[in-house]
């Protein structure tokens, strides 16, 4: 008889706030680390990150409260069918996509223990490693950005994507500046973060042609499907978009019938988790758009979409958050650029890491339940 899920449950803790984020929201940053065990002992996790600088019960609760009930019984090898009860609380708001993406990962990291093999082979991967691309913080120069970049490329990185100061003008000056430093040899990318109205997105646009960028990411609001039909139907450079589009795979399905992305931006954490993110790929292969690699907020859902990614052979890349460190608080072992410039999938089964106990409990926010599961 297969296991049955026993058990999903939280712990919190805070950790310094990320890079990317620290100019918004001061203070510390609230993780919540979800658990997920089977009625033999065995347990798989998730690391969700919070968002807007608000606590980690914003995700802890629902995942207890609202998900852990609909999941608990069910086989613990097939979260597929975990994911199909959860996400009917979904398209009202009653829960966020963050927690049950943190339920769907932990889940799928318990499903390939149970069966002592990699998320990545339980997936049918078709790969071991995969080339990461170094994505940058917020800076207030443009040394400051060069300097990253240079550091990016010491480290082995062999593609960077700037997150820049969302003025039109300047940032076509640093995109200028990042490609003379970066040399013809270097894969650059701007992600616009939905800050730019369609005139300043053809502008930038055209600039970023004019510097051989490999791709533009998400200039206009999210749900602007005609503005970004027509700025690829004006532009050569690949116009990608849905990082964060609510409402997931049937919205990315509205906004590809739309013809709105050359590719659509794909992770664990925004999509769904493991199983959403599959449903996404369907919906692009079938309109036949690739998928891109986001950032999945966590070290541990960042090696869950190594995993995923490792199953399928269109995805080129990998984001990294740069500099990597002040990202992988909490887990064992994170994946790190390799000598030969590739994130290579840990041995081991299921996501093939761990919670560092010693560091969330050490930072632990509330109280602190039971300890591993084997």
């Amino acid at each position: 008889m297969s296991p049955k899920i026993r058990s999903v449950r939280t712990l919190r803790f805070a950790q310094p706030m990320v890079p990317i984020h620290q100019g918004n929201f001061p203070g510390a940053l609230e993780m919540v680390l979800t658990i997920a065990e089977s009625d033999d002992g065995c347990a798989g996790y998730s690391l969700a990150r919070t968002h807007g600088g608000q606590p980690g019960s914003t995700i802890a609760d629902p995942v207890e409260v609202s998900l852990a009930p609909r999941v608990v019984g069910l086989d613990a090898r097939q979260p597929q069918q975990a994911w199909d009860r959860m996400i009917a609380l979904e398209p009202a708001g009653y829960v966020s996509v963050f927690a049950i993406s943190a339920v769907d990962v932990a889940l799928w990291d318990l499903a390939a223990r149970l069966d002592g093999q990699s998320v990545a082979a339980r997936l049918g991967a078709k790969r071991r490693a995969l080339q990461p691309y170094a994505s940058s913080s917020h800076y207030a120069t443009m040394d400051d950005y060069v300097a990253d970049l240079r550091q990016a490329v010491a480290r082995g990185y062999r593609a960077y994507k700037v997150h820049p100061f969302y003025d039109p003008v300047r940032d076509i000056e640093l995109a200028r500046a990042l490609r003379e430093a970066a040399g013809p040899d270097i894969r650059l990318m701007l992600d616009a973060a939905k800050r730019y109205d369609e005139a300043a997105s053809l502008q930038v646009g055209q600039a970023l042609q004019r510097e051989g960028f490999h791709w533009f990411e998400e200039p206009l609001p999210q749900h602007d499907w005609r503005g970004y039909r027509r700025l690829r139907e004006a532009l050569d450079i690949p116009v990608i978009g849905g990082e964060t589009l609510p409402g997931l795979h049937p919205a990315i399905n509205n906004a590809l019938d739309a013809r709105a992305y050359d590719a659509v931006l794909c992770d664990v954490y925004w999509k769904g988790g493991i199983t959403g993110a599959l449903r996404t790929f369907e919906v692009c292969r079938a309109h036949g758009v690739p998928v891109v690699s986001h950032h999945g907020a966590s070290a541990l859902m960042n090696l869950a979409n190594l995993h995923l990614l490792c199953a399928h052979d269109e995805p080129v890349m990998i984001e990294v958050l740069f500099p990597e460190a002040p990202y992988e608080h909490g887990i064992d072992r994170p994946a790190r650029i390799g000598a030969d410039g590739l994130m290579h999938l840990p041995d081991g089964p299921g996501l093939g890491a761990l919670p560092d106990w010693t560091f969330v409990r050490a930072h632990a926010v509330g109280a602190v339940g039971p300890g591993p599961g084997r």
